[in-house]
C-alpha cells in the first residue's frame, strides 16, 4: 500500500502541485479581507501571519503592483487596497512582525518598490518549509516499512515454531 502511494506521488506530483496552488489562490481570493492581524476574519488573519512567518507574499511571487491581491475583496470592495493606500499588505514588507507591521514604510506596501517587500510567493514558501522536513518524514516512513516487514517475517517464524515439528517455512508459504 505504501509503495503504491509513493509511486502515485511521483506520477501525479505536478497535477497535485497545480491543484494545491489553485486552491490557495481561491482561498486567498475568497478570504483575504484586510491587511491586519486583528480583524474579525480569522482566515484573513492567518494569511497575514503566514506572510510574516514565511517571509512571503501572495500565492505566486509578487513582482509589481499587479498581483494575487487584485481579485480579493480587500482590493475590489473594501480595504486599503481599494482606497489606493496599499497595493500589497503591510504584512508582506521586509523585516516586519506582529508589533511592527502597522508602521511598514510606504515604499513597500503603497509604492511596491523592489527590495522593500517579500517577493517569494507563499506557495513556494510552504513547499520549501515542508521539503525541509522531508528527510525526517522519509526516515520515519522507511522505519515503519522495515518494522512491518520484520513483523511479517517473525509471524512466519512463530507459525512454524508452534506448528508440528516437521513444519517448515516453505510449508507455510505453500498455504498461500
Amino acid at each position: 500500500m505504501k509503495i503504491a502511494v509513493i509511486a502515485m506521488w511521483f506520477t501525479m506530483k505536478n497535477k497535485v502541485e497545480k491543484e494545491i496552488k489553485n486552491k490557495l489562490l481561491v482561498a486567498l481570493k475568497d478570504n483575504f479581507k484586510d491587511d491586519t492581524i486583528t480583524n474579525a476574519n480569522t482566515i484573513s488573519n492567518a494569511w497575514n501571519y503566514m506572510f510574516m512567518a514565511l517571509d512571503c507574499c501572495g500565492v505566486n511571487p509578487v513582482s509589481s503592483a499587479t498581483n494575487d491581491f487584485d481579485q480579493t475583496s480587500w482590493c475590489s470592495t473594501s480595504g486599503t487596497c481599494k482606497t489606493g493606500t496599499s497595493e500589497i499588505p503591510k504584512t508582506c514588507c521586509l523585516n516586519v512582525d506582529e508589533s511592527s507591521y502597522t508602521s511598514a514604510p510606504d515604499d513597500c506596501h503603497k509604492n511596491v518598490n523592489s527590495g522593500t517587500y517579500n517577493t517569494k510567493g507563499c506557495y513556494d514558501g510552504l513547499k520549501n518549509k515542508l521539503l525541509s522536513q522531508s528527510p525526517a518524514i522519509i526516515g520515519v516512513v522507511i522505519t515503519i516499512i522495515l518494522l512491518e516487514i520484520l513483523a511479517v517475517i517473525f509471524a512466519f517464524l512463530i507459525c512454524c515454531q508452534i506448528g508440528d515439528d516437521t513444519a517448515r517455512i516453505s510449508d507455510v508459504a505453500k498455504m498461500y
